[in-house]
């Protein structure tokens, strides 16, 4: 036989084996139920456990979007789950229409690729939770029935259209007067230019000039400085506290946060305790015991289940209605930790004579790093620091000074509110000392929203500082 001939042979047996082997992949990879050709829409409207809920997407005209071409999942529950919605929300074409869309999510979820709790995002841009084979409190009954655009989800309860925090906090009658009252009030108008109609152009600052009422939008102090609990894709919890709490609350602080007036005090304490009445996630009670939960601002919230009063649930979270949120003083009124090398500025320029140093603390096992100013030939040399919100207490001041680079002493002070200041005397800094230092007590009568603090030199001396901290003497 030819070489020429061999190969044509063997190319033609390879041929026909790879057209072989080619119809059984495709046999292999063949969907054959028959289901696939049906839209989600299609899968529900022919199960009549599920007439009711194709009923009404019939009639909102959903049924247009569940045959379309996009994917969707429908999580459709069945008759005796639509039983129990009421007929303030069938009867109510609008109430139907976000009820409806409360249950079609604009992706497939199927069960068997959740892990975890998955915020589903509906159609009406509410979320619901979805975890294994439940959403929310609603068991899965019978999951991931393909479609030719998705899947079916059958659910034996309803998913209701529930406000969120904000909302809920707006609209249900249950909601104290009083912290709903004052979150009401935190309204404000910020500068926003993203609709804004441009006039002009300042000719001295080249700053754009705007038509006037365009170049603001209105918002609350309490999304922007708390949580923005209208946020629907994230979870919070909001506490309330019934009318008699909040006014104890706003008692209990008044010493604490002092100011020139008493509308003033009662404003800045409001404002003290709704700060600390959010949290991020949603918060259940574990037990008759107190929980420790953590505000954003990190203080310590003891929440005890017995005094819940009320429970809302919203498509954001939770909001508990509570008799009492018993914060203690000593987690409102926080210390103040400063490091002594972040400085805002200095009385004289002398950063050729200022020195950071990264040093080890034999005390702590911990290494730090501090600021060492030497020969700068200034009476009374200081550096500038500033702290915020410091309540109408009295603190001790403490420092941690370290003089390792010479065997005699040297003073230097902490100037409260002025370098100029004598309520901290000069403090004697000793070599080779890394525990911290009492340099005395001072009390404030009124808040401060801004206090001014100065490392001060004795005369023309050096100054050297790891940090300095200042420690509420409270209840």
């Amino acid at each position: 036989m030819h070489i020429r001939s061999s190969k044509w042979i063997i190319t033609a047996s390879l041929i026909v084996l790879f057209s072989s082997g080619c119809k059984k992949w495709e046999d292999h990879i063949t969907i054959t139920d028959p289901n696939i050709t049906k839209t989600v829409f299609q899968q529900i409207s022919e199960n009549p456990d599920l007439s009711k809920f194709t009923q009404y997407v019939l009639s909102t005209g959903y049924d247009k979007v569940l045959n379309s071409s996009k994917t969707y999942t429908v999580f459709a529950p069945t008759n005796t789950a639509m039983a129990a919605v009421g007929v303030d929300v069938t009867g109510d074409t609008a109430k139907l229409n976000k009820f409806i869309s409360n249950h079609i999510a604009n992706q497939v979820y199927s069960t068997l690729n959740i892990s975890g709790t998955v915020r589903v995002k509906m159609l009406n841009g509410k979320y619901v939770n979805m975890f294994g084979k439940t959403m929310e409190d609603a068991n899965i009954t019978k999951a991931d029935i393909l479609a030719s655009n998705g899947v079916v989800q059958i659910l034996d309860k309803a998913l209701p259209y529930l406000p969120n925090i904000w909302e809920a906090l707006l609209t249900n009658t249950s909601i104290p007067a009083k912290q709903k009252a004052y979150l009401l009030s935190l309204y404000t108008n910020v500068f926003d230019a993203t609709n804004a109609i441009q006039t002009g152009v300042n000719p001295v600052t080249g700053v754009p000039i705007y038509q006037a009422g365009t170049d603001s939008v209105i918002t609350n102090q309490f999304w922007l400085n708390v949580h923005d609990v209208r946020n629907e894709s994230n979870q919070y919890t909001l506490f309330v506290l019934s009318d008699a709490a909040w006014d104890a609350e706003i008692t209990k602080l008044k010493p604490y946060f002092a100011t020139s007036t008493v509308d003033s005090t009662t404003k800045l304490c409001s404002w003290e305790v709704v700060k600390d009445l959010a949290v991020a996630g949603v918060y259940t009670p574990s037990g008759t015991t107190a929980d420790s939960i953590f505000s954003k601002f990190n203080t310590k919230m003891p929440i005890e289940k017995a005094s819940i009063a009320q429970t809302i649930k919203t498509s954001n979270g939770t909001i508990y209605i509570m008799n009492k949120v018993d914060n203690l003083i000593k987690y409102k009124i926080k210390p103040f930790y400063v490091e002594a090398e972040n400085y805002r500025y200095t009385s004289i320029d002398r950063r050729g004579n200022t020195y950071f140093r990264d040093r080890f603390n034999p005390i702590t096992n911990k290494d730090f790093t501090d600021v060492l100013v030497t020969g700068h030939g200034v009476s009374g040399y200081f550096m500038n620091y500033q702290i915020k919100n410091v309540s109408s207490v009295k603190y001790r001041a403490y420092w941690v000074a370290l003089n390792d680079f010479q065997t005699t002493t040297f003073s230097q002070k902490l100037g409260i509110g002025s370098a100029a200041s004598t309520i901290l005397p000069l403090t004697v800094v000793s070599p080779n000392i890394y525990t911290e230092v009492l340099l005395g007590e001072f009390t404030f009568t009124n808040y401060q929203s801004f206090l001014d603090l100065f490392l001060v030199a004795n005369g023309t001396t050096q100054i050297s500082c790891d940090y300095f901290r200042l420690e509420p003497v409270v209840p």
